[in-house]
């Protein structure tokens, strides 16, 4: 049970007015409130969320219906000076790093860049349907292999990168340009 996890937080959200309007908007509101270092740093540990987050917003009405969303946990890692002139590199080539809040993978990934980078230059796509601002459609019309991938300069990268392995990856490219 999430509600039990120490780990997990829940926040609620009832509202007796019911309609898909106002819990949007409700939700909306929930969301501004939601720890922002956890909204910027998207990932998971792969356990099932268990040290992630759960965002939950419910209507009250005849037909009870539950929004379930699942936070990541935050980035816990400062960048460092090469990750950050590396994300600087990865936005001038339109990068993004695709992944799903639970993937440990896509955590460890965050983690070698660094909060800052990963908040202010290496955009991330949520493609898990379940977690918080999903894209799950633009990842299956990407053809996203797996968990994380990196689009770089159009093409895809799948699998967790060494800093050193995308930083060969960038040169490649730029060499070309």
């Amino acid at each position: 049970n999430e509600s039990n996890d120490p780990k997990m937080r829940v926040l609620g959200l009832q509202t007796s007015l019911g309609g898909f309007a106002l819990t949007t908007i409700m939700a909306l509101v929930l969301f501004t409130g939601v720890d922002e270092t956890a909204l910027a740093s998207y990932g998971g540990d792969g356990s099932g969320n268990t040290f992630g987050s759960t965002l939950l917003a419910s209507t009250s009405s005849t037909n009870t219906k539950e929004l379930v969303l699942k936070i990541p946990p935050p980035i816990t890692t400062t960048s460092s000076p090469r990750a950050l002139s590396l994300a600087t590199d990865l936005q001038k080539l339109n990068a993004k790093m695709y992944g799903a809040y639970w993937c440990s993978h896509c955590y460890e990934q965050k983690q070698k860049f660094g909060l800052e980078a990963m908040r202010q230059y290496v955009p991330y796509v949520e493609c898990d349907r379940e977690g918080i601002n999903s894209q799950g459609k633009l990842c299956k019309a990407m053809d996203i292999p797996g968990y994380p991938t990196w689009e770089i300069d159009g093409k895809l990268y799948p699998g967790e990168q060494e800093l050193d392995e995308l930083e060969d990856i960038v040169k490649e490219i730029m060499s070309k340009k």
